[in-house]
């Protein structure tokens, strides 16, 4: 930790310019004490890591989820510097005894309160939670910046990303967005735009900045722009595909079972069931599965000119989610959708696509069926037609650029 409460109560923030030698006069009268546990803490100024305080060992503060890394703590400090080069007045780990927490920088902006929590370690996500939600419950916008060392980038627009770094994502102005820092290089890493290939894999477009290059704009307001994403969303699905056939437990698998009980192959399934859609983030199991899901338990029921009732949909999608068929994710700070908007994206992209008609809000009419191809080859060609012809109103969709 970077602050603690000398013995008369008053904050010693080690943020702050200080001479070595008045530092080590203060530490040779002065005990130290933990702001949340008040446990005595002692004074480290050693000169390969940066200074901090520690707590003695055996200490048992329930606010130290993790012994505080000198990655964290200069990531910590970078952050605080750049914000006070803006004129920004920010708090270091000031502990609020409301919230009952301590976020690593606090900060006030244009009437508005922030927190930002610079996460280089897994945390259970009940706790990310709990903490996201206190600060929301406080009027205060909570800002988590991942550790660039947490993101594994795979392809220049592919990264994977485990369950934990999507409670991340968070929403502006229809943007998704993950921002991450490196104290070493001192360069902000944002993920803009999640179109999730599987649980752990997602396309985004990756843009690096230097502290100069940044302001609290940058890191309060992102701002993404479109980019090209439809060829490595094919190819990565191909892969799943084959991963789930090649896998070890493929005869097991519960939907490559159901795919041979009614006579599918995974490798033959239409294009239309694997689509990207904006709010996918919010469902874990990938697209062609639970998109297939919706076609065998209500699609394949209706041809041309038959009506359909959203609420059908909407009830065979929860009964996939009850059995445990279909994933879904909690994403704390994003927080203003969840998985009934990605359906309802779904489907409204197969009106786009001229496969549903939309009548009303709650009912739509088939106007062209689902045609399984008979080979793979010519699910290939389909494929590649299909994205011709649509991906450019995929894109707008998944943009917004309507």
């Amino acid at each position: 930790m970077l602050v603690a409460n000398k013995s008369n109560g008053d904050r010693l923030s080690l943020g702050e310019k200080w001479q070595k030698s008045d530092l080590i006069g203060i530490r040779s009268s002065e005990k130290f004490h933990c702001p949340e546990c008040g446990e005595e803490v002692v004074m480290k100024l050693g000169s390969k890591k940066s200074w901090h305080f520690s707590h003695l060992a055996g200490g048992s503060c329930e606010y130290e989820y993790d012994r505080e890394s000198e990655y964290h703590r200069s990531g910590k400090l970078s952050l605080y510097n750049w914000l006070k080069k803006q004129g920004i007045n920010a708090v270091l780990e000031s502990y609020d005894p409301l919230m009952k927490q301590k976020p690593d920088i606090a900060f006030e902006f244009q009437n508005q309160k922030y927190a930002i929590e610079f996460q280089c370690s897994v945390i259970p996500a009940e706790i990310f939670e709990k903490r996201t939600k206190t600060y929301f419950g406080h009027g205060v916008i909570p800002i988590w910046i991942a550790a660039e060392t947490l993101i594994k980038r795979k392809t220049k627009n592919v990264v994977g990303l485990n369950n934990f770094l999507y409670l991340f994502f968070r929403l502006h102005r229809h943007n998704w967005n993950i921002p991450a820092f490196c104290p070493i290089s001192e360069q902000f890493i944002n993920l803009h735009g999640a179109i999730p290939i599987s649980s752990r894999k997602t396309i985004t477009n990756l843009e690096v900045k230097s502290l100069n290059q940044s302001s609290i704009q940058h890191l309060i307001s992102p701002a993404a722009e479109r980019f090209a994403f439809m060829k490595a969303w094919q190819t990565e699905n191909r892969k799943l595909k084959s991963q789930y056939l090649q896998s070890p437990g493929a005869r097991k698998n519960r939907f490559l079972v159901e795919l041979y009980r009614n006579r599918l192959s995974l490798l033959s399934l239409p294009p239309v069931f694997g689509l990207p859609v904006h709010s996918s983030p919010y469902i874990e199991t990938p697209s062609f599965i639970w998109q297939t899901y919706l076609y065998l338990d209500v699609f394949r029921y209706f041809k041309t000119g038959d009506i359909i009732y959203y609420s059908r949909i909407r009830e065979a999608f929860a009964n996939r989610v009850k059995k445990g068929d279909i994933k879904l994710r909690q994403l704390p700070v994003a927080r203003q959708r969840d998985a009934w908007h990605t359906l309802a994206e779904y489907v409204f992209l197969l009106t786009k696509l001229s496969y549903l008609d939309k009548l009303d809000s709650g009912t739509v009419r088939v106007v062209k069926d689902i045609v399984m191809a008979a080979f793979i080859e010519d699910q290939l060609k389909a494929e590649a037609e299909f994205f011709a012809e649509h991906q450019n109103k995929i894109g707008h969709l998944i943009f917004n650029l309507t």
